[in-house]
């Protein structure tokens, strides 16, 4: 039936916001933690030590770990996009969150942030950076469709649920550090965090 075909819809977004503030790191960890854990199935975190702070902050880099492999050339014969295996790496940052959320027959979830110190004579703080890979699963028999809608009027759509957590993380280590939260750069607009720009 046609009508009960799977259709998957996958978006990517990232996010580079700046925080302001001579607050200990571990301050602004310890909230961003705190309000991760409510949005994901799977929380990883890992804070490695930093040697020196850099003048300015790093960047997340984008990398397909089945670049140059087989089973990237398999992917690709089913019409699997390289782009959706794709991870982000975060060298020099403080503290690094893997989180995933899946919700079979509704959304499929990978999420990356990244906390980079920096201090020079301007200005001290970190920048928070955040790449998702996010598989939104659509079509399917009316059970499935049925579950979706009623997912979507508790939580949002899987693209609203993002955006919630990214915000929530955010405010939370604003919060906790006094920070002043600034939107870099990012995409698609997070209409959450648009007036601070």
């Amino acid at each position: 039936m046609a009508d009960a075909q799977s259709r998957n819809q996958s978006y990517q977004a990232y996010a580079v916001i700046d925080l302001q503030t001579d607050a200990p790191k571990g301050a602004l960890i310890d909230a961003a933690e705190r309000a991760l854990a409510g949005y994901s199935s799977d929380l990883n975190t890992i804070r490695p030590i930093a040697v020196q702070t850099p003048e300015q902050p790093g960047r997340f880099q984008l990398q397909n770990p089945l670049a140059d492999s087989r089973l990237s050339a398999l992917a690709a014969m089913g019409g699997v996009s390289a782009q959706s295996f794709m991870i982000a790496t975060c060298d020099g940052a403080v503290w690094v969150a893997n989180l995933t959320r899946n919700i079979s027959g509704s959304q499929n979830m990978r999420a990356t942030l990244c906390l980079f110190p920096y201090a020079n004579d301007q200005r001290q703080g970190y920048h928070l950076n955040l790449f998702v890979n996010d598989t939104a699963e659509g079509g399917g028999g009316l059970t499935r469709r049925f579950g979706r809608a009623v997912s979507a009027r508790l939580v949002g759509t899987p693209q609203e649920f993002t955006e919630r957590m990214l915000k929530d993380t955010v405010v939370a280590m604003e919060t906790s550090s006094g920070a002043s939260a600034v939107l870099i750069e990012g995409e698609p607009d997070i209409p959450g965090l648009a007036w601070k720009r």
